[in-house]
């Protein structure tokens, strides 16, 4: 075999193994120029080897160059994460948990909607309304709410419920008038009966 065959293929050789390690080792691009000047000098003496003799071994080798070279890139990135060195470098993926905050809570938020409640404090648009007894952060639909007036929740935003004014149904507007005076204050403070 011809020295320059010889060099042609250690020199590919070497510079897929230098492109491979570029994959693992942290360089600043510094194996890829190297891997570039061994491909480069490889098909120099390829050519050198075959290029006017056997045209044809030539043209496969330069085609053998071009598909080597994303094989063993996409190689490297496929072992990559799976050794112990790119698994202290790669970020894992999170977990859908850990995307939504708080899935509890919202879980529990979500079964209200539907519900009717009262507001506590004016709603312009944020306040609080009161549902079972249970003060909620909440958001009114861009009208503004009285406090002690009835309020559908209709949705979530985070861990707040938006509201919109409603009765619920088993309520006329007769009951919605006497719940809104019964109301003690917007934040229900009692105040000590004086002596």
């Amino acid at each position: 075999m011809d020295s320059n065959a010889v060099f042609a293929i250690l020199l590919l050789i070497l510079g897929l193994a230098v492109l491979f390690a570029e994959v693992f080792v942290p360089s600043g691009g510094l194996l890829g120029i190297i891997t570039f000047f061994s491909l480069v000098v490889s098909l120099m003496f390829a050519y050198r080897a075959w290029g006017t003799s056997h045209p044809n071994i030539f043209g496969a080798y330069c085609v053998l160059v071009l598909l080597l070279v994303p094989i063993v890139i996409g190689f490297g990135f496929y072992l990559l994460p799976r050794t112990s060195f790119g698994k202290r470098v790669l970020l894992e993926a999170p977990e859908s948990k850990d995307l939504t905050p708080y899935p509890a809570e919202f879980s529990r938020l979500d079964k209200l909607v539907g519900r009717f409640g009262t507001a506590l404090t004016m709603l312009n648009p944020g306040g609080l309304v009161k549902l079972d007894g249970e003060r909620l952060h909440a958001l009114s639909e861009g009208l503004s709410v009285e406090p002690g007036e009835w309020v559908e929740i209709v949705g979530l935003r985070g861990t707040s419920v938006i509201v919109r004014p409603g009765i619920p149904p088993e309520n006329d507007a007769g009951d919605h008038a006497a719940s809104s005076s019964e109301a003690n204050s917007p934040l229900d403070f009692e105040f000590p009966p004086s002596s």
